[in-house]
């Protein structure tokens, strides 16, 4: 993607940081919830402008009070989520400082101002009050900020979007000083070409170590890590170069039992979980994770479905590897069998052992995802396809209903991503199921196709 300057949004918990990412963005990326610590992991977002382009970076709250599920070690986590942030405003030309006008000033605002005004004296902060939904009221609560010492407060409010006009003008002006500064952002023009990313989806159960591979596939600590499951909040998108394809690695909250999510109190997962299948929905591959020590699970099999449903490719991790350190090949041979036999509706799903703390697992698992790709935009010429069809209807022929005896005249292939086969027939009702799979095997059995789906269309000659 284009390298362009790029604005940190900061502040203490539940101030509306998210929302407001939301507002100026124009997109619903991250999740929003009355709740402290919802924002863990940076998130970014191209802003497109009359004036200058920019990213926008949603930050987890700095300074935050121990107000977290018990089981997700809350003094750990926070001091990892404040390097998250400490991260982002390295990058940053400009920050929007974010406080809630409906409380007031209070001691962490105060102790934030105070932490940037020493460690980024350098950069442009636009101070926001949030919160405020109208102009008059706007004006009345923003007054005690003068204080903070970052000049004129902006009022606004992330949800009916009063001041969000005056706020953005701000940002383009504190860029336009940046630029004249000579302050850029790293890496390359911000002129380069836009990039066509393939986006590659890590789902599976809280737990499994989807943020760890990515983080191993980054090789940074993009992704917090936590022993306990439930860190990973929102879906997080990260882009790289490897070899001559641009990726977008898109890391997601653990999907539990739908049951469970349903029944549960907790905003947060269900906000999660919508979050997840939206990322199985619009990725190209899912790298779908297993414990190997507790095998392929109900819901590991519910997961698959969601990628074979959605017509991505995929890649099955079976992670944790390393917990049998005396296995053999053949032990590999075995569990994969019984792996194929249990997921039996992505039994084409490309299978690799991973564990995502050995440096080895990054490439096993770049490797599995550049394969499933070459076969999801793989396109067979047609005499071959027809050639394929031929075979197989020697082998089997289509299938009779009462008088109605299937006849296949020709097969051309519609489209790639996934592979689509149509199939022009005389009766296209007697083609059921069982000879649709059967089909199916016949062309895995010519031309491959691991780790992606096939799509099998029966249609009457005159369409």
């Amino acid at each position: 993607r284009r390298k362009l300057p790029t604005v940190v949004i900061v502040g203490r918990p539940n101030v509306g940081k998210s929302a407001l990412f939301n507002r100026l963005s124009g997109r619903q990326a991250a999740l929003v919830a009355d709740i402290p610590g919802v924002t863990r992991d940076r998130l970014y977002a191209e802003v497109t402008s009359e004036a200058l382009d920019f990213v926008l970076v949603d930050t987890g709250g700095l300074f935050s009070e121990s107000d977290f599920k018990n089981d997700l070690n809350p003094e750990v986590l926070r001091g990892k989520m404040t390097r998250q942030v400490g991260t982002a405003l390295e990058e940053a030309v400009a920050l929007v400082f974010v406080v809630d006008g409906q409380q007031g000033v209070t001691q962490s605002d105060t102790e934030i101002a105070k932490w940037l005004r020493h460690n980024h004296s350098d950069k442009e902060i636009i101070l926001s009050v949030n919160k405020c939904e109208s102009t008059s009221i706007g004006d009345a609560l923003s007054t005690d900020f003068w204080r903070l010492g970052f000049g004129e407060p902006h009022a606004v409010s992330a949800i009916s979007a009063t001041g969000i006009y005056e706020l953005m003008e701000s940002v383009q002006k504190a860029l336009e000083e940046g630029k004249r500064a000579g302050k850029r952002a790293s890496g390359a023009s911000a002129s380069e070409d836009e990039r066509e990313y393939t986006r590659i989806a890590f789902v599976g159960r809280p737990n499994v170590g989807k943020s760890s591979m990515v983080n191993n596939i980054l090789r940074a600590d993009r992704m917090i890590v936590n022993d306990a499951s439930g860190t990973t909040t929102n879906s997080v998108d990260s882009y790289i170069t490897i070899g001559e394809r641009d990726y977008c690695f898109v890391d997601t909250a653990g999907l539990r039992k739908l049951a469970s999510v349903q029944g549960s109190n907790d905003v947060i997962e269900r906000l999660s979980v919508k979050q997840s299948l939206r990322s199985i929905r619009e990725s190209d591959v899912a790298v779908l994770l297993l414990d190997a020590a507790m095998g392929p699970t109900k819901q590991d099999f519910r997961i698959a479905e969601e990628c074979q449903k959605h017509g991505c490719a995929c890649v099955i991790a079976v992670n944790k590897w390393d917990i049998f350190p005396e296995n053999e090949y053949e032990d590999m041979l075995d569990y994969k069998e019984a792996l194929t036999e249990s997921m039996r509706n992505i039994s084409w799903a490309k299978v690799v052992f991973t564990s995502a703390l050995e440096n080895s697992s990054r490439k096993k698992v770049i490797r599995a995802v550049e394969s499933c790709l070459a076969e999801y935009q793989k396109r067979l010429p047609t005499a071959l396809l027809n050639q394929i069809v031929q075979e197989a209807t020697a082998w089997n022929s289509p299938p009779c209903s009462g008088t109605k005896a299937g006849k296949i005249y020709y097969c051309t292939q519609a489209s790639v991503r996934p592979p689509s086969f149509v199939f022009f027939v005389n009766h296209p009702e007697v083609f059921d199921d069982q000879y649709t799979k059967y089909m199916e095997n016949q062309l895995r059995k010519a031309a491959n196709f691991e780790g992606t789906p096939l799509r099998i269309y029966w249609r009457g000659k005159g369409g």
